[in-house]
Order: structure tokens, then C-alpha cells, then sequence
């Protein structure tokens, strides 16, 4: 799965096809109930935040069936529930809800549009659809399409993030390919006179308000450790949640159009080697890159002790593993470097890191709603973006073998930024990071230096000479 931003997408050109999906006539949607992460996302979107989809692309042989795409793309539809909920304005200021429409009523059109001729006009045509079309309020808040091509064509399902996750890609893309290839192939077998029977996958059971995310969540006692965890790490920040602690160089007050890095940190074998020498310390990749990283940032003038937020999954059973939907919640990280030199990343660090994220994982069982009802004061949020890393390996994720052979790509939303992000993802060809920051000298500077040290460090730790 390659990791990329709307800024950097370089789709093929071709003929593009989109499908419009609206309810029927006289078909009353169910009520359904936002999660934590649902409910702020559509409390921004009210306030007028941009709208922040998630795409997954892959390719496929020869130009586009477009009979059997349509019959793929329904059937997804139809198993994941995340999938046909709506979002709608309550009367009230702030009052956000959600719908659930039943699949059998859904009225699929399929609109045959321009050939374009360039990689930039292909381009451009598609993130004006998704921005159109991948807007959390109305349905549907995700748009199927495709460019065919003789060769070589490409599917593509954006989503708003109402509907899904980074995981979620990965589903899409596994699912969206077998029931493609299943769908083309009847067609062609039915064209030859064979006649071969297969069962068509169910849905997938709807697996409810994931754990830290909604109503339904466990009881939380006010002295739970959970919490006192997080009041700890808020504390000691007087409340307010972490911004990147190096210089962006952004005014006050301004957010500006967001600037994409996508670089790898590291191949294959370095990853391997980075592994294996965490293991030993009784850590993972993940907290060795994490080390890696606040050694980066102590290296280049910041603290010795590097604090993010850090986005986890909350999929926890095989329901929520083959779902497509929004299972993700976020636990406060430390990572502390202080006593080691510049360019060092001790086996000490790998341990503390390791140990650190163990614990901070943990944080995930408790619902962020609570966190938030628990605190003495309201949060502070310095800028509008929280600094944040993302760590995911995608080998591990449904369907990895059909994203390699598929080629596929997570393409994300390009919108405005004041902070710095950034998305660490693992792949068969090693560690590579998309960073997200402001589009100024400054910011371009400062990251630019962060992620070639990042990268140094990571060749020192696995230390393969």
C-alpha cells in the first residue's frame, strides 16, 4: 500500500466513470448513533472545517467492466453498514446525527464522464469529484469511480472520513478486487456458455461502537489508572495537547495550505535489521522509529522528552478486522531520550520507548468521551492541528498481498495545515513516511532536516555494516 496525498497522486489518464448512489423513493433510513470520533469530525465540518476524505486506488487488467465494477461496488455497499449511514443537521446549533439506509433501496446511476489526457487533468478531475462528492453531510459521503484504460485501468472508492479509517482502505481493496475479478469472470463464463456457481460473502455483522469511541463503552470509575494516565499527561502540559516542539514558522492564529512529504525512511532490509535490534531490547519497529524519531528532534534543538498523540485501532475481534468504518482512538505518548548523545539511540531508549507504548496502548479501552467528561478543566488546543504519529503496517492488514499486486494507494485529502502530522507506514519495500505540514520556507526547512536525521538515525540503529 503506497501512502500518498491527493497533492501527490499521479493517476494514469483515461475514460473516468463515477456512480452516484441516492436512497429511493420512500425508504425511511434507520437511526443510528455517531461515535466520539464521528461527532467531532461532524462538529467541524458544521463549523466549516474542509472535508477530509481517505481514497483507496488499485489497478486492474484491460479497460474497466463496468457492469462488474457496479456489481463489486454494490455489494461492498451492502456488506459494510459504516457504508450507508447518512449524516444529518439537528435543529439545534451542534446537534449532528446519523442515519442508516437499508442497501435493497439504494438507487445506483452510473455516469460515463470525460477521457482525460494528462496525469494532471486526470488528477484534478478526480479530487474535484471527491471534494464534491466526500462531503460528511448528505448521502452518499463517498464516491466510486474508475479510469479505464486498454492496458491497465484503475478502481477508486473515496470515502469521507464519516465512513472509515487508513485500515479500512486495505479491506476495500481486497474486497473490491475478489469481487471484481469474481463478478468479471461469471460475466465472461456466462459469455462461453460455462456455468460455475460461487457464494457471494454475507455482510459483515455491524460491529457497534468500537472500544473508546462510543455509547455502549464500559464503565469507567473516576479513579481508574486509565485516566489517571491521561489527566497525568495533560497536567504537566497546563491542559493543552502537543504541537511539534521545533519551529514552523506559523503566525498565530493562521492556518495555511497544507505541504506533502512522502520519503522513505528506511528499505526492507534496514526495517528488518531496525526490528531485529528492537527485539533484542525487549521493544518493536514501531517504538525503534518512534525512538529514532525524538532522538531526530532532540538532535536538531528540541526536547530531550518528545510528547504526541498517537493514533491506534480499536479492532479488537474479526468483526471490526474485516470492517469497513471508523475503529481508530488516541492515546498520549512520551518518548524520552534525555542521557543519550547526539546520534545515539541506546538499546535503553529501544526499552523505555517499548515499555512506554505498552502502556499508552492500553489507554485505548477507555473511551475518549470520558477522558474528556473527567477533566478538571477544558482541553487547550494551541493550534488547530494536534501533532501527532501514525504507525501502521500494512503487511499485517486484510489483504496485503492483493494491495502489492494491485499496486495500491491510500490517497488522503489535501487541505490546510498548522501543524505538523505524520503517517509511518510499513510496507514489503521497508518504512516510509507522509508528513503533513504548513506550506512556508520555514516549516519546509525545519521538516526537511527532521526527516533526513529520522532517516540517519534508522541506518545507525540497524547498523548493517
Amino acid at each position: 500500500m503506497r501512502v500518498v496525498s491527493a497533492d501527490l497522486w499521479e493517476p494514469a489518464p483515461g475514460r473516468v466513470v463515477t456512480w452516484d448512489v441516492r436512497p429511493g423513493p420512500g425508504a425511511a433510513p434507520a437511526p443510528a448513533v455517531p461515535t466520539f470520533n464521528q461527532r467531532n469530525h461532524l462538529l467541524g465540518a458544521a463549523a466549516g472545517e474542509p472535508s477530509v476524505w481517505i481514497t483507496a486506488a488499485f489497478d486492474v487488467d484491460g479497460p474497466v467492466d463496468v457492469a462488474a465494477l457496479e456489481a463489486a461496488f454494490t455489494g461492498l455497499v451492502a456488506r459494510h453498514a459504516d457504508l450507508r449511514v447518512e449524516a444529518v443537521r439537528g435543529a439545534a446549533a451542534g446537534d449532528v446525527n446519523l442515519v442508516r439506509h437499508d442497501a435493497a433501496a439504494l438507487v445506483w446511476t452510473r455516469d460515463d464522464g470525460p477521457r482525460t489526457d494528462t496525469v494532471e487533468e486526470t488528477r484534478d478531475h478526480l479530487v474535484a469529484a471527491l471534494g464534491r462528492r466526500c462531503a460528511p453531510f448528505g448521502y452518499p459521503a463517498f464516491l466510486p469511480a474508475a479510469v479505464s484504460r486498454e492496458g491497465r485501468s484503475t478502481v477508486i472508492l473515496g470515502m469521507d472520513h464519516l465512513h472509515t479509517d487508513a485500515w479500512s482502505t486495505a479491506v476495500v481493496v481486497e474486497e473490491l478486487a475478489a469481487a471484481y475479478t469474481a463478478h468479471a469472470g461469471r460475466a465472461a463464463e456466462a459469455a462461453s456458455g460455462a456455468a460455475v456457481v460461487r457464494a457471494a460473502p454475507g455482510p459483515v455483522p455491524d460491529p457497534g461502537p468500537s472500544a473508546g469511541q462510543g455509547p455502549g463503552r464500559d464503565v469507567v470509575a473516576p479513579d481508574d489508572p486509565r485516566l489517571a494516565a491521561w489527566h497525568g499527561f495533560l497536567r504537566d502540559r497546563d491542559g493543552a495537547l502537543p504541537t511539534f516542539p521545533l519551529p514552523l514558522g506559523v503566525p498565530d492564529g493562521a492556518r495555511l495550505p497544507q505541504r506533502t512529504v512522502v520519503v522513505p525512511l528506511c528499505d526492507a532490509a534496514t526495517a528488518d535489521a531496525v526490528g531485529e535490534r528492537a527485539r533484542a531490547a525487549g521493544a518493536s519497529t514501531s517504538a525503534a522509529v518512534l525512538t529514532a524519531l525524538a532522538r531526530a528532534v532532540a538532535d536538531l534543538g528540541g526536547p530531550d522528552v518528545l510528547e504526541t498523540l498517537l493514533p491506534v485501532h480499536t479492532r479488537t475481534d474479526a468483526a471490526t478486522r474485516g470492517a469497513v468504518g471508523w475503529h481508530t482512538t488516541t492515546v498520549p505518548l512520551r518518548v524520552d531520550v534525555a542521557g543519550g548523545g547526539p546520534g545515539q539511540v541506546r538499546d535503553t531508549d529501544l526499552a523505555a520507548t517499548g515499555k512506554a507504548l505498552r502502556a499508552a496502548r492500553e489507554l485505548a479501552t477507555v473511551p475518549l468521551e470520558r477522558v474528556v467528561e473527567s477533566l478538571p478543566r477544558p482541553l487547550r488546543f494551541p493550534r488547530v492541528d494536534i501533532f501527532q504519529v501514525s504507525y501502521l503496517d500494512y503487511r499485517r492488514l486484510p489483504g496485503h498481498a492483493a494491495a502489492v499486486r494491485h499496486d495500491a494507494h491510500h490517497v488522503s485529502a489535501a487541505t490546510r495545515a498548522d501543524d505538523l502530522q505524520l503517517w509511518v507506514s510499513r510496507t514489503a519495500d521497508g518504512i516510509a513516511v507522509r508528513a503533513r505540514l504548513p506550506a512556508i520556507p520555514q516549516a519546509t526547512a525545519t521538516v526537511d532536516a527532521l526527516l533526513t536525521r529520522w532517516s540517519a538515525l534508522l541506518l545507525t540503529l540497524a547498523d548493517l555494516s
